[in-house]
């Protein structure tokens, strides 16, 4: 029985000792992954509708920022042909664009910044179905025409492919 305690003891005292060498050896650094690249160099893209539609009378550009080849900012925006105006972001802060009377329920600009932080989100400017009208509902609280916007969009992302 004491040759029994004595080699539990010494089991013990080895697996212990095991313990502390194992937990004190240093690691190797875990190598931090690669990112894929996404073929877009870093800047600020600007795209634009050729005619300002004659019915409305904007004619609507977005600016899109790459940074670490990644889509980072996505701005919508638009231009009067109407020289007293601003562009439609100014416009509807200034309460001068008002989409509840065609009964909208949301702004513009807040229909704007749901497809931004969308297209921001996912990366993704190619999936979404559109009708005739350019619409989709893929977008919660987007129900304004903006196929036409990912179109703009797209142009941009062809100015930041890298050659």
């Amino acid at each position: 029985m004491k040759n029994f305690k004595k080699a539990s003891i010494l089991v013990l005292v080895l697996i212990m000792a095991m313990t502390v060498f194992t937990a004190c050896a240093k690691s190797e650094p875990t190598p931090e992954p690669t990112p894929e690249p996404s073929g877009y160099v870093d800047g600020t893209y600007f795209a634009e509708e050729a005619d300002f539609n004659a019915e409305t009378t904007w004619k609507d550009n977005v600016t899109v920022t790459i940074a670490g080849g990644k889509i980072t900012a996505v701005v919508l925006n638009a231009t009067s042909s109407d020289p007293a105006k601003s562009d439609k972001i100014s416009e509807v802060a200034a309460g001068n664009y008002d989409m509840s009377v065609a009964g909208s329920t949301s702004p513009w600009d807040a229909q704007a910044k749901a497809i931004q932080d969308y297209i921001v989100s996912t990366q993704d400017t190619t999936s979404i179905a559109f009708d005739d009208a350019g619409k989709s509902d893929a977008i919660s609280g987007a129900t304004i025409s903006y196929g036409h916007f990912f179109d703009l969009v797209n142009e941009a992302l062809t100015q930041a492919v890298a050659q």
